[in-house]
């Protein structure tokens, strides 16, 4: 056990674990894909150098995906209050509905060429339901217990329909 890890309660270190976990799967992924990209890319110009380029890379992208995210997920759970490491964790959500509105919208989307509805225009009808609703995130300090929360708005569509007619 470190000298970090004495001065932090179990659960902060679990937060901890959590956010190095995140951030090193985020990195993995960079790297992957990063070096995804220098496969396909070089493989017809310099089978050869390909390699070369991908061992090069790879620890870079590595590197580039990771310290970021991890440098912002730590950030964010610091407390603002009593400046407390890993204090700072999602502990509640609550989502209130709003409204709930009809939308509709045609659009052209073509013309046929051949068949019975020959020279005729193709539109699309579609029809949805738009609700918002208003979500409060709650944050809190295991250390100190500071409460905040986060308000906004969610917006979704649902019942979707969608229908295609022919007009002259």
């Amino acid at each position: 056990m470190s000298a970090e890890d004495a001065q932090l309660s179990p659960e902060q270190v679990s937060r901890r674990n959590g956010i190095h976990a995140f951030a090193m799967v985020v990195g993995v992924l960079v790297a992957l894909a990063v070096g995804a990209v220098l496969w396909f890319s070089l493989a017809g110009n310099y089978p050869v150098m390909r390699y070369v380029f991908i061992v090069a890379a790879l620890p870079t992208a590595y590197l580039v995906g990771q310290w970021p995210t991890a440098v912002w997920l730590t950030a964010s759970a610091r407390c603002g209050a009593c400046s407390a490491e890993y204090g700072v964790s999602q502990t509640g959500k609550e989502e209130t509905f709003l409204s709930a509105t009809p939308r509709r919208r045609e659009s052209v989307v073509g013309r046929s060429i051949s068949g019975p509805n020959e020279g005729k225009t193709l539109v699309r009808k579609e029809s949805w339901t738009e609700e918002r609703y208003q979500v409060v995130v709650t944050w809190t300090c295991s250390v100190c217990g500071d409460m905040r929360q986060k308000h906004s708005v969610r917006t979704s569509h649902t019942n979707k329909v969608s229908d295609d007619v022919y007009r002259r």
